[in-house]
């Protein structure tokens, strides 16, 4: 919740970010097991933001995806192309689907659609993500079939990105 009630207040430094290992590092510290394969299936891009920041975004999406993941034989696969001004990012699974009268409701802080007494959990982890993509300048979304799986997309600006303070002030 702190690092939730922070993003946007505190004065953050924007570096350059090497995604392919950030995520590699978030993979390794994720460590899924031997049933999920997680797959990166093009190099990613690097891009200037605060590091700690753009590790929470893949940490809370791969960490969901493998949390939920139902399947025997899981797979996660994670993406990025550029389109237009932005990189479009994706996390996609074969796992239990979410139903669409839910896709608005994931995103608010608190809310889980699993009983907390079988799958742990906050409620704040998607929250904060969006949070995060949208101070970046970015927008974030879910695509979804029931017992298919789910992909979670969400964009950054290709250029310089300015962090939007949630006090009215941009920062760069």
């Amino acid at each position: 919740i702190l690092q939730y009630s922070r993003v946007g207040r505190v004065k953050e430094t924007a570096l350059p970010v090497d995604l392919d290992s950030l995520v590699r590092e978030v993979i390794d510290l994720l460590a899924p097991s031997p049933n999920i394969a997680v797959t990166i299936e093009n190099p990613l891009p690097t891009i200037m933001a605060e590091p700690t920041r753009i590790q929470q975004v893949f940490q809370n999406l791969l960490s969901n995806a493998i949390k939920y993941m139902d399947k025997p034989e899981g797979k996660i696969r994670l993406g990025c192309v550029a389109e237009g001004s932005e990189w479009k990012f994706s996390v996609a699974d074969n796992g239990p689907g979410i139903e669409e009268r839910h896709f608005d409701r994931i995103f608010q802080l608190f809310q889980t659609l699993t009983p907390r007494d079988k799958v742990e959990s906050t409620g704040v982890g998607l929250s904060l993500v969006k949070k995060i993509v949208e101070m970046y300048g970015g927008r974030i979304w879910v695509e979804s079939r029931m017992g298919e799986g789910s992909t979670f997309f969400f964009t950054l600006p290709r250029t310089k990105i300015s962090i939007r303070s949630t006090k009215g002030k941009t920062q760069s």
